[in-house]
């Protein structure tokens, strides 16, 4: 078991704005938006911990949190939700504490922590999401990318994220076209159970699932996660020029 008190305690001591949005199961499920230095920011959501027993994604929302995001914060806004399923990180397990996948149940509201992501996003729409997940099977990243408007990144960030390691051999199937080696669609078929497609839908013009592979030390995969984001502010940015 996992002690989530120290994620808590971590937030905490970041002096950030952290909203406490609810409790679930006897678990606080907070938000932290870091509001831009300019009037007219990019909207950014970056949200982990969908999966608890894929810690990487919440280490790298921390860490993303403890650093000076000064400059970031001339051209985006950000929304953060560090774990969006505390009983499984706690638990390391996939699934809530009634054994509920949360990525996929976005089409219910009857999912408590579900419930609770619907009301944080509200009727907020964003230029950008990111999802940190990782998969135990996989021996290097890969990424899922949707987008509205057919204006990939992912071959800049599957270029990037080589320097931290490999891609995965494996495609997942004819359900997530490649787009290119390590870079698969969000695919219509997924209907909107799942919260990157929930919320290219409903909230976010482009959003990306970044998969780190388990069998890596924690503070790489963090490190990947972190390259992906990057780089992809680095392209948004660079395409508002």
């Amino acid at each position: 078991m996992r002690n989530y008190a120290e994620i808590t305690e971590r937030l905490k001591n970041l002096e950030l704005p952290t909203e406490l949005v609810g409790n679930v199961h006897g678990y606080p499920i907070h938000q932290i938006h870091l509001a831009s230095s300019t009037n007219m920011p990019q909207p950014i959501l970056i949200t982990g911990g969908v999966h608890g027993d894929e810690p990487a994604g919440v280490e790298a929302v921390l860490q993303f949190l403890t650093r000076d995001n000064t400059e970031r914060l001339k051209e985006f806004s950000f929304l953060v939700i560090p774990c969006i399923n505390p009983y499984g990180y706690v638990h390391n397990t996939r699934e809530t504490h009634g054994g509920v996948d949360i990525n996929r149940a976005f089409e219910t509201d009857d999912v408590a922590e579900v419930a609770l992501v619907k009301k944080i996003l509200g009727q907020t729409q964003f230029s950008f999401a990111i999802d940190f997940h990782e998969d135990y099977d996989a021996t290097g990243f890969y990424l899922y990318e949707g987008t509205r408007d057919e204006n990939y990144i992912g071959p800049e960030l599957a270029a990037a994220a080589k320097a931290i390691g490999p891609i995965d051999p494996e495609d997942p199937g004819e359900d997530a076209p490649n787009l290119v080696e390590g870079v698969y669609k969000v695919a219509t078929e997924w209907g909107t159970q799942g919260l990157a497609p929930y919320l290219l839908h409903f909230h976010s013009k482009h959003v990306i699932i970044s998969e780190t592979p388990t069998v890596w030390q924690l503070e790489r995969r963090a490190a990947l996660h972190l390259t992906i984001l990057d780089t992809a502010l680095n392209a948004i940015s660079a395409r508002e020029i």
